[in-house]
């Protein structure tokens, strides 16, 4: 038996040392520089802890995350976010961090033209100020890899969230001004873009690109709405805004052309007539026929006789300009504020270039009465929604000034009206059209009771 025992000690002193050969004894396992099973390298001694790409104290290969920068990592901090120099892939987030508190539109950090990098807690937001230029625009990607899908939220400097851009199939967001309208024609002024989790969710880390596009190359489309005043220069960016001639810092209504260049009023271009003189709502009295305006004369003692003027009474209102963005001319913003049944009145003045007969097209919501001059030329007594050109009646111009006057009554639901005439079937664009009885429509920056607001784009011009 002492023999075996002899035996079997100087066979462990030859593998492990010890014995003749001078070497210190190794106890076997991680650390004896053989690979056994379960380990990825030992290298024995020269195991670290500290050196790149050395074989680790644990017998795991070198790693990102093991807090040693190894040949290939540009970085490695040991921690599982980004937004510190480094992110969790071990390669250096070069360009700008986030920095907190930037977890609102109006707490955002400056960004000073680099890609932000940064990481997201459960909920957080992260929100960085960028000032385009004047009628540029505003592209923002994430960086790959984008470990958790987020979105880029875009707030115009009224705090608006006017663009989204909505994670790719790899996660990463993009906000792409050909597709997200809101950050076409961005003007001057601190924007606010910021990232979010989708759903709320942590993001480990994201590297934020901007890229803000000068106002030569932000060529998109624009339509009515973004340009109203034609010039060429979206609303956004436009200095005045309705082309009057009067700069909006100094226009008592910056979106309502009341300025010396403002030329002669005319149907759209549909020929739908969208400026007016507008009075009410007036309440507390029911149709007796189904939906058609009630019998009362309630801007004055006779509504057929009725010649308004801006500012003038109108039984218990005053008459007021209604500039309509669309063709279809919508009470309820004005005036939907009171319960039905509710009527209001419409007037304009209008001179055809030649007498010619036409026929008046309306579409109102609900039951309507119309007025050419002192005459009753058209009535509905149904109850039914806007629909353009529904009922029609042939009237007489006589080339001169007339008025057009229209009274709608609603029973509830919508309220509104389409309204235009129509030569054969086509429509007329060619009138001229004024808000003054006393002829062609010259406005100013007039202000009659002195609060600041111009007399066309004041609710109580009188006070």
């Amino acid at each position: 038996m002492r023999a075996l025992l002899i035996g079997t000690a100087l066979a462990l002193s030859a593998c492990k040392g010890g014995g003749d050969t001078g070497e210190p004894w190794v106890t076997p396992g991680c650390g004896d520089g053989i690979v056994d099973p379960g380990e990825a390298c030992d290298d024995g001694a020269d195991n670290s802890d500290a050196d790149p790409d050395a074989c680790r104290t644990s017998c795991l290969a070198a790693s990102c995350g093991d807090g040693v920068t190894d040949s290939d990592e540009a970085c490695d901090d040991a921690n599982a976010w980004g937004g510190d120099g480094c992110t969790p892939v071990c390669t250096a987030e070069d360009g700008e961090l986030e920095v907190e508190p930037n977890d609102a539109w109006d707490a955002a950090q400056s960004w000073g033209g680099a890609i932000v990098h940064g990481a997201l807690d459960v909920g957080d937001v992260d929100c960085v100020t960028v000032s385009p230029e004047t009628c540029g625009a505003l592209a923002a990607h994430l960086v790959g890899p984008c470990p958790v899908p987020a979105t880029l939220n875009l707030y115009n400097p009224e705090g608006v969230l006017i663009a989204v851009g909505a994670p790719e199939a790899d996660g990463c967001a993009v906000l792409d001004p050909a597709a997200a309208p809101g950050a076409r024609f961005t003007a001057e002024g601190d924007w606010a873009l910021c990232v979010e989790g989708l759903l709320g969710e942590a993001v480990p880390f994201y590297a934020l690109e901007i890229e803000p596009i000068s106002a030569a190359d932000a060529t998109f489309p624009m339509d009515e709405g973004d340009d109203p005043d034609g010039d060429g220069r979206p609303d956004r960016c436009d200095d005045d805004r309705d082309g009057d001639g009067v700069l909006d810092v100094d226009d008592n209504c910056p979106d309502v052309s009341n300025g010396p260049d403002t030329g002669p009023l005319s149907p759209d271009g549909e020929g739908f007539l969208r400026s007016w003189l507008a009075a009410g709502p007036y309440t507390g009295r029911s149709s007796a026929d189904t939906c058609l305006p009630t019998a009362d004369d309630l801007v004055g003692e006779d509504d057929a006789a009725a010649r308004p003027a801006l500012g003038d009474a109108a039984g218990e209102f005053v008459w007021t300009a209604l500039w309509s963005g669309t063709s279809r001319i919508e009470y309820l913003t004005d005036y939907g504020g009171v319960s039905a049944p509710r009527e209001v009145y419409t007037a304009l003045y209008l001179r055809d270039p030649a007498a010619r007969t036409l026929t008046l097209a309306l579409g109102p919501d609900d039951g309507a009465v119309a007025w050419l001059d002192d005459a009753v030329v058209m009535e509905v007594n149904g109850c039914q929604g806007t629909n353009v050109d529904q009922f029609t009646e042939v009237v007489t111009l006589t080339g001169g000034w007339q008025r057009l006057m229209l009274k709608v009554y609603d029973q509830g639901g919508g309220w509104g009206t389409y309204a235009r005439f129509l030569d054969e079937g086509n429509p007329v664009t060619d009138l001229e059209l004024s808000l003054d009885p006393a002829g062609a429509w010259s406005p100013g920056q007039d202000d009659a009771d002195g609060d600041g607001l111009g007399d066309v784009c004041d609710d109580t011009p009188t006070g």
